[in-house]
């Protein structure tokens, strides 16, 4: 019988067996490669797996015939749609990108990423693995890290993302890779540590990847509505159809890849009820997080703001799952502090754009605040660095954004 979503399924005991399940092929795959006894050739692998926007039966040939085989398999196993992704609400959930995405990627680092390091557990993976930590002050390794999701996030949202081929395809199958080695280095540490299953489930598992689906589905969503964009229910629709097919080629069970909207949320919710709590874990990643933002925008005028936007944007979710987000990674705002950014902002930018109300305030910021920290990005990665945040022409146009 074909495995649907149900919301009434989704209870605690459910989410307790999700966090003891990942993703079978592409752990699958890691297990050959090492037990065949190609350990040694893994950052070799790793690097013709970044080298390369496409994969074919010659792709890893010089790796020899074996592990040529075992990854062959691999990508050829995981390139196809599900049968019911829609073409059509694929195009429209594009579209919104295309118009949005500036607000998209503002809300994915104030409202995404912060959610995801709510959940304590989900974070310790993230913070044992130090791709997320800057280290004695440089920005680098926590840049790539995040560079990498925003990427992610573009590459699958661009027009044919996701079709046959497309970049957004291609650019799952090589996380769930990456995944999967994370996982396997984390319960194969060589330095005494280990990881403890029973405390945190397995690392990256399937409770965790629906909570960060959610993140960039009706997270974003939900972002779009408190800045005011009005999308009609159709658009709504085709988002969430969209990232419910990147969910499944991410080899997410489909019992947690919802439908609709409403859905979607209230599966965040109770992953939330079920995650969320106080962790230092969160709160480094999240201060890191805070840094990048600051990092990638010129002049400290908006480096109180990220914080408060945090503040802002989770808390229609801490209303919803009953947890001060905020508070759990370390954001939590004193009273009167928004007045105060409110206060400065307008002095600074009143020759830009008008007074700002309080209660408009977060629409009314967000729009230089996303063009600003974008362009930072792009001229961050686009100047000398070893990785470059690639943007289509097209969609550079549609949001009027330039390396300059």
């Amino acid at each position: 019988m074909k495995e649907t979503f149900d919301i009434s399924k989704i209870t605690s005991p459910f989410l307790d067996q999700c966090r003891l399940q990942t993703d079978p092929i592409a752990d699958n795959t890691i297990a050959k490669v090492i037990d065949s006894g190609f350990e040694q050739q893994i950052n070799e692998i790793f690097m013709t797996i970044v080298q390369n926007h496409s994969f074919d039966r010659e792709t890893f040939s010089s790796l020899g015939s074996e592990l040529n085989n075992i990854l062959f398999e691999y990508f050829e196993s995981t390139c196809d749609l599900p049968e019911w992704a829609d073409t059509d609400l694929i195009l429209k959930g594009e579209g919104v990108f295309a118009t949005y995405g500036p607000e998209v990627f503002m809300l994915l680092n104030v409202s995404s990423l912060p959610l995801c390091y709510t959940c304590a557990k989900g974070a310790q993976v993230l913070y044992d693995t130090g791709r997320l930590l800057t280290h004695k002050g440089d920005v680098d390794p926590l840049a790539r890290r995040l560079m990498e999701t925003a990427q992610m996030v573009l590459n699958v949202m661009s027009p044919g993302g996701l079709a046959l081929g497309g970049q957004g395809i291609v650019t799952t199958q090589k996380v769930r890779l990456i995944h999967a080695s994370i996982r396997y280095y984390l319960k194969n540490r060589r330095d005494g540590q280990s990881w403890n299953v029973q405390t945190f489930g397995e690392p990256i598992n399937q409770e965790d990847l629906a909570g960060t689906l959610m993140s960039f589905a009706p997270v974003i969503l939900s972002g779009l509505k408190q800045l005011k964009v009005e999308l009609t229910p159709e658009q709504i629709h085709a988002y969430m159809h969209s990232w419910k097919v990147v969910g499944y080629l991410m080899g997410i069970n489909e019992k947690l890849l919802p439908d609709t909207f409403d859905e979607g949320f209230e599966l965040a919710t109770k992953i939330l009820k079920h995650q969320a709590a106080p962790s230092e874990a969160g709160k480094a990643l999240t201060s890191s997080c805070i840094q990048f933002v600051n990092d990638m925008i010129p002049g400290d005028a908006f480096d109180e703001l990220s914080g408060y936007l945090m503040h802002t944007f989770l808390q229609e979710y801490s209303d919803a799952c009953g947890v001060d987000l905020a508070k759990c990674i370390g954001v939590d705002h004193e009273v009167g502090a928004a007045d105060h950014l409110v206060l400065k902002l307008t002095k600074l930018l009143a020759g830009t754009i008008s007074f700002f109300e309080r209660d408009n305030f977060v629409n009314e910021i967000s729009k230089p605040f996303n063009k600003v920290l974008l362009e930072g990005i792009i001229k961050f990665y686009n100047s000398g660095q070893r990785t470059h945040f690639l943007i289509p022409p097209s969609l550079k146009k549609n949001w009027g954004v330039s390396e300059n």
